[in-house]
């Protein structure tokens, strides 16, 4: 297994190019008969979203990349207010514009 050390050596400088940082790694059951798989825990630098990526695969470099470049983007979208719909009035304006029997 690969330890958390050796994780960071191999993969630390990719999932950091991408604005992100590694948690974690982690044996997992596997489809297969009796194999185990390895997990690399990635995710935003304060740890806001983490996802969990199987190392066993081809191009792992680039989808290390990939993913953690869509983590931050998504964390990124969650953190920042959306602006009201178009045509929406805001609830202040509606609230204020209804007239309430006496």
């Amino acid at each position: 297994m690969t330890s958390l050390a050796e994780a960071e050596s191999k993969y630390g400088h990719v999932v950091q190019s991408a604005g992100g940082q590694i948690f974690g790694i982690e044996k997992a059951a596997s489809a297969g008969v009796g194999r185990q798989e390895e997990k690399l825990k990635i995710g935003t630098p304060d740890g806001f979203v983490k996802i969990d990526v199987v190392l066993n695969q081809p191009d792992i470099d680039v989808v290390l990349r990939e993913r953690t470049a869509a983590v931050v983007r998504h964390a990124r979208e969650l953190r920042t207010p959306s602006p009201p719909a178009l045509g929406a009035p805001s609830l202040a304006t509606s609230n204020r514009q209804r007239k309430y029997p006496a």
